[in-house]
């Protein structure tokens, strides 16, 4: 099935399809277990990385460009991204998702093809943020196999605006839909605990631009919380230990904003995590800015070319009534739950015939770690 990008459309999906979210890592695999009608997902793996990139000077920004606003340095790339499911006995009433890229500035969608096998499936959007590939079976025998993979094109840009002070008033008023949003708590990061709101208390007593506020958050949380990689804990237990990887730094950051009044929300990448926070123009346009507190120290830039796979924090998914902090990969089923293999590849594209298509091949492993593939020479360079 193709679908173009000017026609793309996430469609929600209907009746009891399963989806499930924990607290955890970017696009992560699930260990075995005995699976039933109504099972839970399995423990995820960490955001790892807590420094993200080095540069090489022109494939990957290592400072803001000396020219040049907006998304820049357009490269293409293909995306493979599935779900295979092999029977080990009689099952029913099989639904399993894997999470899926929407369309961003910094992302565009050019086609989507869905292959099949053995089953249905779509393609849904949970939140502006946060999609998902769900297959659907009406049943699996032992050694059956069945499998539904998402073939995408896409551009993926760097992004620089040059973002200044000067250019948002220090009186803001978001959207309501982006107060509605980001200005909540969210599953790991809360923003009403005492120690948090001392902190954010503390940190803007020097100024009440909140452009002057997101920097003191900035500022302050790289040079606090110590990394450490391992499974995502909490923006109050990294508080507490001054312990944290790129996603309890991200967090940290977020919770601050949202404390003192400024929307933020998480974005993630293959086994990373950054930030956003939201301002609106003199021209009352609204922005979201990246901050990435674990590395680059400028606002409102992305120096690599990244895969988004989810922005936002706060995901309602319906069949389990709650909120989740980031989607992952996940299968229910009636009777013998079949060995599933959550699958994703990222492959550069050349720009041209003869052209050279650039480092930052990327390959899903059965952990849920994106692994650097490939032989490119410039490889040495791309974030791990």
């Amino acid at each position: 099935m193709n679908i173009d990008r000017r026609e793309f459309v996430w469609r929600f999906s209907r009746g009891a399809c399963g989806a499930a979210a924990l607290a955890g890592g970017v696009f992560q695999a699930h260990r075995a277990q005995s699976w039933r009608a109504l099972s839970a997902p399995a423990l995820a793996s960490p955001a790892y990385t807590v420094i993200p990139v080095v540069g090489d000077g022109h494939w990957i920004w290592t400072a803001p460009p000396a020219e040049g606003r907006g998304f820049l340095e357009p490269r293409p790339f293909s995306l493979d991204l599935g779900i295979e499911l092999e029977g080990t006995g009689s099952a029913e009433e099989i639904i399993s998702t894997t999470t899926a890229p929407l369309e961003f500035p910094e992302q565009k969608i050019e086609d989507v093809q869905l292959e099949t096998d053995g089953c249905e499936a779509h393609l849904r959007e949970l939140a502006p943020g946060a999609g998902q590939l769900v297959l659907e079976a009406a049943g699996i025998e032992r050694g059956q196999q069945i499998k539904a993979v998402a073939h995408y094109r896409l551009t993926l840009f760097k992004q620089y605006f040059g973002y200044q002070r000067d250019q948002f008033p220090e009186k803001q008023d978001p959207p309501a839909d982006v107060r509605r949003g980001y200005l909540q708590d969210s599953p790991g990061i809360q923003t009403r605990i005492k120690p948090l709101k001392d902190l954010a208390a503390e940190l803007s007593k020097a100024s009440k631009h909140p452009w002057d506020r997101a920097q003191a958050f900035a500022d302050w949380t790289p040079k606090n919380i110590k990394p450490q990689m391992g499974s995502y804990t909490s923006v109050a237990t990294a508080l507490e230990t001054r312990r944290g990887d790129c996603e309890e730094m991200a967090g940290v950051f977020v919770a601050l904003c949202r404390a003192v009044g400024i929307p933020a929300r998480l974005v993630w990448i293959p086994n990373h995590t950054w930030a956003e926070f939201y301002l609106v123009d003199s021209e009352k346009q609204g922005h979201w800015i990246p901050a990435h507190t674990a590395c680059y120290p400028w606002f409102g830039w992305n120096g690599a070319h990244e895969l988004v796979l989810q922005k936002g924090d706060r995901i309602q998914v319906a069949e389990r009534r709650k909120q989740f902090r980031l989607l992952e990969d996940w299968i229910r089923c009636s009777g013998s739950r079949p060995r599933v293999r959550f699958t994703a590849e990222l492959t550069p594209l050349p720009p041209t015939p003869d052209g050279d298509a650039g480092p930052g091949a990327r390959r899903k492993d059965e952990k849920g770690e994106w692994k650097v593939i490939g032989d490119h020479s410039l490889n040495k360079y791309v974030r791990r």
